[in-house]
């Protein structure tokens, strides 16, 4: 890797607080909080439980990391931390899973922000879809190889546009709200789940923590953010909080105009409540809208990607190559291989006839992040015990616990085949394994 490349991209390429700010807000703000009260709805009112426990359970997450940055001589995700806690060979399956993750979620952004413009430009045959999905991945990654200082500028730019829907809606809907469709008496008009109480909130809450994907993702671009160890904390907590509440009064406010037997079914559930309440056509306009604030988080998602393969390289965990930039500072090669592959699960999306392919992957990424949050919260706790410092906080201590037993519940909760998906993520792996092998145990002597 070019040294002098690196050089120029720390002094030249550097964010502040609030550009990082936006980026942790646009990274959690967008498909979930469209997809969440459609998902949500499948389980009545219990899933509305459901959110308050992953919404806890991620504000539980974002403090250990906080922690983390603060306490520890390391700032990034989680490859970063359980390297530093199990050494490079864990490390490096860690940065793999928390690559792969991040191009593995931006289809279901993408998926998401052409169901949002059909209610614009109405239905479009699945070849079409498929193009302009490509043209959307092709456009991003070409504007975060231009550098983070661009990606940052829309960043910003976008959480402006995404809070004038997000405040409207919630201001419109207060005075419609019919509270009787928040009784149980409409679960009854759903269809049978099969499950007991305690599987639909366990269920809800892992659909849900999908609203909260990319919590620490401040953390991953660390070595482009003046005064990182400060900055980085503050932002990835103020930022999920922010996301939390805005997530909370807008599920409550569609599940307050829509029936969630009626909502299920509702691909486009923010365009249709705007609908409802003032009609004409700016359930078109919030439509366009709410397309451009997923085209937003997948912006933030493009970006995230480049800059943790790139950490990784850095720290020896991956082949240089993925480390290798331009004169912007950007890890051009990472990004590539990044959108290539987000564009081979766009054409499994498309193009396979399996009807749950969709919820599949969503569920897939869900309990990858959770076993990545996971290995953060023990290197987290590790980190804690072998220091052995008498003035660590009680009340830290407890937070992490909390948020230990929350994904640890999440994960045994879950489906077999979506650990088997994730077993399957990391078999993929095992060649350039084998290729830097000796590298990481080179890495893991000194």
């Amino acid at each position: 890797m070019n040294d002098k490349n690196i050089e120029n991209s720390n002094l030249g390429q550097k964010i502040g607080f609030w550009t990082l700010l936006a980026i942790v807000i646009n990274a959690q703000l967008g498909s979930s909080i469209f997809l969440l009260p459609t998902k949500l709805a499948a389980f009545g009112p219990l899933g509305l439980i459901g959110w308050l426990i992953g919404g806890i359970g991620a504000i539980l997450i974002v403090m250990v990391f906080g922690f983390l940055c603060l306490e520890t001589s390391k700032t990034g995700g989680p490859h970063i931390y359980a390297t530093m806690t199990f050494g490079k060979k864990i490390g490096f399956f860690v940065s793999w899973l928390y690559w792969c993750g991040g191009w593995i979620t931006n289809p279901i952004l993408i998926t998401t922000a052409i169901n949002y413009l059909q209610e614009i430009i109405g239905p479009i045959n699945v070849f079409v879809r498929f193009f302009l999905e490509v043209f959307i991945v092709i456009s991003f990654t070409l504007l975060n190889i231009k550098g983070i200082k661009w990606a940052g500028l829309l960043e910003s730019i976008m959480v402006f546009i995404k809070l004038f829907p997000l405040i409207l809606i919630p201001t419109l809907a207060i005075s419609n709200i019919n509270f009787n469709n928040f009784s149980m008496n409409n679960y009854d008009k759903l269809p049978d789940l099969n499950l007991s109480t305690f599987g639909i909130i366990i269920s809800s809450s892992i659909i849900a923590f999908w609203g909260f994907i990319g919590l620490e993702e401040g953390g991953s671009t660390a070595d482009s953010v003046k005064n990182a160890k400060k900055t980085v904390p503050l932002a990835i907590i103020l930022g999920t909080s922010i996301v939390a509440f805005i997530s909370l009064i807008i599920t409550l406010s569609i599940f307050g105009i829509i029936p969630c037997y009626e909502l299920k079914d509702i691909q486009a559930p923010l365009a249709v409540v705007l609908g409802k309440l003032i009609g004409g056509t700016y359930d078109k306009i919030i439509g366009l809208l709410t397309f451009l604030m997923c085209c937003g988080s997948l912006n933030a998602w493009v970006l995230f990607s480049g800059k943790l393969a790139q950490s990784a390289s850095n720290e020896g965990l991956f082949p240089e190559i993925f480390g290798k930039t331009n004169k912007n500072g950007s890890a051009y090669i990472s990004l590539i291989i990044a959108g290539l592959g987000t564009i081979s699960v766009l054409a499994i999306l498309e193009f396979t006839p399996y009807k749950n392919t969709f919820s599949d992957f969503l569920d897939m990424s869900v309990i990858m992040y959770i076993v990545l949050y996971l290995m953060a919260i023990i290197s987290y706790l590790g980190f804690i015990f072998k220091n052995k410092k008498e003035n660590y906080s009680i009340i830290r201590i407890i937070i992490a616990i909390l948020a230990f037993l929350f994904c640890f519940t999440m994960l045994i909760c879950s489906n077999l085949k979506d650990f088997i998906a994730v077993f399957a993520v990391l078999l993929f792996s095992l060649p350039i394994y084998f290729n830097i092998k000796n590298k990481l145990n080179e890495n893991n002597n000194k």
